[in-house]
């Protein structure tokens, strides 16, 4: 099962940032992410969203905490600079990578939040 995010804002960030992130993030409440720390891979897919152009594809995040947040970082190598730097996108978030140990998010169902609807469990 996955934790799915809709329709979440991708921001760029400045400063210090986790080895190899593109600086373009997107930020999901820490409660959906709990037991993972700073570093952590996520994988999933990405569904990201210009206007009319769509695309989805495999990724790989890097986990960042922050105050009430988790960051979710997107690789340089997987940023495609096609897309406006500020968009959206949907994500589909399947297992935690922790050093060569994974697991899965959500083993017994899908967890979907957004910011239009909070959470809901299926």
């Amino acid at each position: 099962m996955a934790l799915i995010v809709k329709d979440s804002l991708i921001r760029k960030r400045d400063g210090i940032l986790p080895t190899g992130s593109s600086g373009f993030f997107v930020s999901v409440p820490s409660v959906f992410l709990l037991g993972l720390a700073d570093g952590d891979k996520i994988t999933g897919e990405i569904k990201i969203k210009e206007g009319a152009k769509q695309e989805t594809k495999g990724i790989t995040l890097i986990l960042e905490k922050e105050h009430g947040d988790s960051l979710l970082h997107i690789p340089a190598e997987d940023w495609d600079m096609n897309f406006m730097r500020e968009g959206r996108a949907d994500l589909k978030l399947k297992e935690a990578i922790h050093g060569d140990k994974k697991k899965q998010l959500y083993p017994k169902r899908d967890v979907t939040t957004s910011p239009a609807i909070g959470c809901r469990i299926s």
